[in-house]
């Protein structure tokens, strides 16, 4: 509490400090004292004449005053230089902040941003955007939501819906195909050909977007590539990575309460030099799909540096906010991102990406902070690892027998706008998640939330569900809750006892 200075004694300058003259003083004759006699017999006494010249307590006479013309004119100049000395007290009283002390309003210099000045600017509208990782759906997942007639998802994400229907905008990777029964029956790996109605289960778990482009696009060749997008369309499932046509944008630019995002996936291919004809998978792709699927080759990362400032120069004519980029890159099973990984990643950000999310190795990889040379940040999660799949841990062997692959989780960034027009992020939660595989056959994720005691999740198999968590939060790294911390966000138990 700033301490106020003691009032600084001051001359009442609001009245006028007169000197009057002196009074004259009344000279009157002193008479002397008789003394008292005894009374004696009456004399005539002699009749007194008046004293004219000198009458009895008459004051001598006044000296005639100054024309009144002078004595008017010496007091408005006295007048005059009282209200100028006035004018002068008040501006230095002013200016040195005593004068708002007399009106009890502190203007000292410590209390200044105290004083009114510009409005701050207000927060109008907040957004929250959601990810995934892999939507993988293996002959076992199948096999779990077979009902004979038709297939139901939804006893896999019935438990993780609520925390997916929670942000503003909900992103999960697609890596499969929906060819159809054209492409031969619906199976798994190594080509993915799924059922529809995984779409409306994801709509209904709160997907909002999905990534088309990943190194099993072309699984069911051009016809299923084109299709699984006219079955998006038709359900109206939002997606980014892939496209109908090369008329059309793989940009998606989303207006999200009023924060505006630019939205973009790439893949890797898999051509050894760029000359080569595009492959995924080692599926050569056709002259027609080749320009629709938006992909990168490792032997040519310059190219890709072009497409993607490109693509931020469109961004940012579009008016865009913030920039995310999904990346389908790395190594599968590695725990660690590769050299090329962060290669790519710091390239990125010098570039002016915001956020790098990576999918494809089915592990969950670190989270991390990159800054360029001008001071630019961003937030790079190298990899979501998978979220729906039946690589559980005793069928890895040899890939990844430690479990890791069953680690999934939801990544959430949340953002604040102001009433200025400014952005400003200001929140970052990661939900660890774990596949369970049910009695009854059904592969389920399971949301591991730490504010819910480990006891109620939604499974039974506690212990496993403890060690995915423990697993998960020790990969991310010391990053994720530093930054957590920075932002002011609650802190996130790195670790849960049994």
């Amino acid at each position: 509490m700033t301490q106020r200075r003691p009032r600084t004694s001051q001359p009442n300058t609001d009245q006028e400090q007169v000197s009057r003259p002196a009074r004259p003083q009344t000279e009157t004759q002193q008479v002397p004292r008789q003394p008292v006699q005894r009374p004696q017999a009456a004399k005539p006494q002699p009749a007194q004449r008046p004293q004219a010249a000198k009458p009895q307590s008459a004051p001598k006479p006044q000296k005639p005053a100054k024309p009144e013309g002078k004595k008017g004119h010496g007091g408005l100049i006295a007048i005059i230089v009282i209200i100028l000395v006035i004018i002068v007290v008040a501006a230095v009283l002013y200016f040195t902040g005593i004068l708002g002390k007399i009106f009890n309003k502190d203007t000292t210099p410590a209390q200044a941003d105290k004083l009114p000045g510009p409005p701050q600017p207000a927060v109008e509208s907040t957004a929250t955007i959601g990810a995934t990782g892999d939507i993988l759906l293996h002959d076992s997942v199948l096999y779990g939501a077979d009902y004979g007639d038709h297939y139901d998802f939804s006893g896999s994400f019935a438990a993780v819906a609520p925390y997916w229907q929670e942000p503003d905008l909900m992103i999960a990777n697609l890596e499969i195909t929906l060819g159809g029964e054209d492409s031969g029956s619906y199976r798994g790996y190594p080509s993915f050909n799924s059922p529809d109605e995984i779409i409306p289960a994801l709509q209904d778990a709160g997907v909002d977007m999905v990534l088309t482009a990943n190194n099993h696009t072309y699984d069911t060749g051009e016809y299923g590539m084109m299709r699984t997008l006219e079955v998006l369309e038709n359900y109206g499932m939002d997606y980014t990575g892939t496209r109908l046509s090369t008329d059309d944008q793989y940009i998606r630019i989303k207006d999200v309460n009023g924060v505006k995002l630019g939205i973009t996936c790439y893949t890797y291919d898999t051509r050894e030099w760029a000359g080569e004809q595009k492959s995924l998978n080692g599926n050569v792709m056709s002259d027609e799909a080749e320009d629709k699927v938006n992909s990168f080759c490792y032997d040519d990362l310059e190219t890709f540096y072009d497409s993607v400032a490109s693509d931020l120069a469109y961004m940012k004519e579009q008016g865009c906010d913030a920039t995310i980029f999904f990346l389908h890159f790395g190594n599968e099973y590695q725990d660690d991102p590769s050299e090329y990984q962060e290669e790519i990643a710091q390239r990125l950000c010098d570039l002016g990406v915001d956020v790098i999310i990576g999918g494809h190795p089915h592990v969950i990889q670190k989270f991390d902070i990159l800054t360029s040379s001008s001071g630019h940040e961003m937030w790079c999660l190298y990899s979501m690892g998978n979220s729906i799949s039946s690589q559980r841990k005793e069928i890895m062997v040899p890939e990844e027998p430690r479990g890791y692959t069953e680690d999934g989780l939801t990544i959430e960034i949340s953002y604040m706008k102001f009433n200025n027009g400014k952005v400003k992020v200001n929140g970052i939660y990661i939900l660890p998640t774990w596949v369970d595989k049910r009695s009854d056959g059904v592969f389920a994720i399971v949301p591991l939330d730490w504010k819910i005691d480990a006891s109620d999740w939604e499974t039974w198999s506690t212990g496993e569900a403890i060690d995915s968590y423990n697993r998960t939060l020790g990969r991310l790294g010391d990053v994720y809750p530093a930054l957590r911390s920075r932002l002011g966000n609650e802190t996130v138990p790195e670790y849960i006892e049994y």
